[in-house]
C-alpha cells in the first residue's frame, strides 16, 4: 500500500479509535482506541502498512514533549519523600526485566532487546518507540504491553478490593 496514500487512511482510523477508547473511559483509552482500530482495520481490510522509519522521529519528539510536559517543580519535593521505594521499585523491575529477558533468549523464544523492551513496565507508547527506533520486533513488544494493560485493567478492581480496602 502506499504510504502517502495510506497515512490519512490510519491517521483518520487510528484517530477515531482513539476518540472511542477516550469516550469509553478505558484507561490509556486514545492509545489502546487507535491501537485496536488500526490492527481491526489491518485484519479485515488485509492491508500490510508499516509506518515509515522517517515518522519515529516525529513520534519519539512528541513522547519527549508528553512527559517533560508532565514534570511538575514540586515532584522534585515528592521525590524526596519517596526515593527510597521509587529507587528499590525501579532496580527491582528492571532487574526481573533483564533475567527474564535472558530467560527467553536463553530458551530461543525472543531475543534480548526485544524481551527486554517487552518485559519493561510501563511507559508502552515510548517503548513501542524505542523498538521502532532500534529495529527490534515492535509487534512482539505491543503485544507484551498491550496484554499487560488489558489484564492489569480487567484485574485492578478484583485486587484492590480484596487486598486494599
Amino acid at each position: 500500500m502506499n504510504y502517502f496514500l495510506s497515512l490519512p487512511i490510519f491517521l483518520l482510523i487510528g484517530t477515531t479509535g482513539g476518540f472511542i477508547g477516550m469516550k469509553c473511559k478505558i484507561p490509556a483509552g486514545a492509545l489502546i482506541g487507535s491501537l485496536l482500530a488500526v490492527v481491526c482495520f489491518k485484519l479485515v481490510a488485509r492491508v500490510d502498512w508499516d509506518i515509515p522509519k522517517v515518522f519515529t522521529f516525529a513520534i519519539q519528539v512528541f513522547v519527549g514533549i508528553m512527559v517533560g510536559a508532565s514534570f511538575q517543580p514540586e515532584m522534585l519535593k515528592v521525590m524526596t519523600k519517596v526515593i527510597l521505594p521509587v529507587i528499590t521499585s525501579t532496580i527491582f523491575l528492571m532487574g526481573t526485566g533483564i533475567l527474564l529477558s535472558m530467560v527467553f533468549a536463553r530458551f530461543g523464544i525472543l531475543d534480548m532487546g526485544t524481551a527486554y523492551l517487552g518485559t519493561s513496565p510501563g511507559a508502552m507508547s515510548a517503548l513501542i518507540t524505542v523498538a521502532l527506533d532500534s529495529g527490534k520486533d515492535a509487534m512482539v513488544i505491543t503485544c507484551f504491553h498491550f496484554f499487560r494493560v488489558v489484564f492489569i485493567i480487567l484485574t485492578m478492581p478484583v485486587i484492590y478490593k480484596l487486598f486494599f480496602r
